[in-house]
């Protein structure tokens, strides 16, 4: 099976966890729908039809989860008004045709997010080898961004490798793992081991599915037991994976 290896970084992230409500928390690590969002802005994919076009792709996520902040933005409780403006406005006056309800509200905001992100989609050869070739080139539709459209991020190709089955048992991986997967196992160094529920996918009537993932806080790799991983073969070294 073919690979496409690439890091995913910026300046700042946000991904709104679905528990959040006054406080915008963000999920530490970028949920596998954030990702397929990532893959639609780059070929190009209305948000309506990720599910159909995108819902089989497969995606690993690595990396150590990045420091965390507050930020205070500010939110519009409703949309502008559609009063056209007067023709001529007064000195002083606000550019709005209507006072506008904003609010001041605090969002998790995630600083420098760096993540190792590995792509398969073996059924859909065709769509696969565009989305590398647009990677490689750097011909994307829409800008990368890290969860949030104002938060503008980049995209580097790794590799572009072959990944073949590993056979089941005890395994190394250097991912985040589905707790679906299999079981984690104790090991000698002490790791900071995080269970967390996050989307996995989401339907055309934007109805998102949850799963349960073990992340390690340094992006350290992890000792499993388990039938889905994966060994891709990244130029001079094998990295185990196991896909979400």
């Amino acid at each position: 099976m073919q690979v496409l290896s690439l890091r995913w970084y910026a300046k700042y992230g946000h991904f709104l966890r679905a528990e959040a409500n006054v406080s915008a928390l963000s999920y530490p690590i970028p949920p596998r729908t954030a990702v397929l969002g990532l893959l639609g802005a780059i070929l190009g994919l209305e948000k309506d039809h990720l599910p159909k076009v995108l819902g089989n792709t497969l995606v690993a996520i690595g990396g150590a989860l990045p420091l965390r902040f507050w930020h205070k933005i500010k939110l519009r409780k409703k949309p502008p008004s559609p009063t056209p403006l007067n023709w001529s406005v007064k000195k002083g006056r606000k550019g709005s045709s209507s006072e506008e309800a904003v609010k001041l509200t605090l969002q998790e905001w995630l600083w420098k997010p760096n993540f190792l992100v590995h792509i398969a989609m073996p059924d859909n050869p065709q769509l696969f080898s565009e989305l590398c070739d647009r990677v490689a080139n750097r011909r994307w539709h829409f800008s990368p961004c890290m969860g949030l459209s104002e938060l503008l991020a980049d995209v580097e190709l790794i590799a572009h490798a072959e990944a073949k089955r590993m056979s089941p048992g005890k395994i190394t991986i250097s991912s985040i793992f589905p707790q679906s997967a299999g079981r984690v196992l104790k090991a000698n160094e002490k790791l900071g081991i995080h269970l967390l529920r996050m989307p996995h996918s989401v339907n055309s009537e934007r109805v998102f599915y949850h799963q349960g993932y073990y992340l390690e806080h340094q992006g350290r790799a992890l000792t499993v037991e388990t039938d889905q991983a994966w060994a891709l073969m990244l130029q001079k070294e094998v990295m185990s994976v196991v896909f979400c």
